[in-house]
């Protein structure tokens, strides 16, 4: 089973980084894990070398940060409803305008960090992959990308920001 965390953060990179980090320490430990150090693979994605049957992926963006984590491979994207650029769409994203344009660069996104190669690895055919979007924070969109059969918990857990 694959959770997805949130948590507000703030405007800057930095800030967001920060963010996630200590909800993915948060997310680790609620189900029962010590937090872990995090290492990355030649092309930059973060695992868990101690813990090699715990996958997770981290997201962010002003407001919030995200994590998946769970038993299977996943990676996670958060996007704020907003347009995006005309040549950003035709290029990536089918053309698509509106939600569904964001829809499909979180789609594109988490693929991307699911695969380990990043946004413009090309995109899978949907049968390969799974999508789950979540739409419970307002103004923003959440998908998981993972294989088929794992499963994604439909709900956000939210973690309050440490003190």
């Amino acid at each position: 089973m694959i959770r997805v965390f949130y948590r507000p953060c703030g405007a800057s990179r930095t800030e967001q980084h920060t963010a996630a980090y200590e909800l993915l320490d948060a997310a680790v430990v609620s189900l029962g894990y010590a937090p872990a150090a995090v290492a990355k693979t030649e092309a930059g994605k973060p695992y868990f070398p101690d813990l090699p049957t715990l996958f997770f992926s981290i997201a962010h963006t002003e407001g919030y940060a995200v994590v998946a984590l769970g038993d299977s491979p996943c990676g996670v994207d958060i996007e704020p409803l907003r347009p995006l650029p005309e040549r950003v769409r035709k290029r990536f994203l089918g053309g698509a305008d509106g939600e569904e344009a964001v829809r499909r660069w979180t789609e594109r996104e988490s693929y991307g960090k699911w695969e380990g190669r990043g946004f413009f690895a090309p995109p899978p055919a949907h049968d390969t992959v799974e999508y789950v979007t979540l739409r419970a924070l307002d103004g923003y969109l959440i998908t998981v990308c993972t294989a088929p059969p794992a499963a994604v918990e439909r709900k956000l857990i939210g973690i309050e920001a440490s003190k």
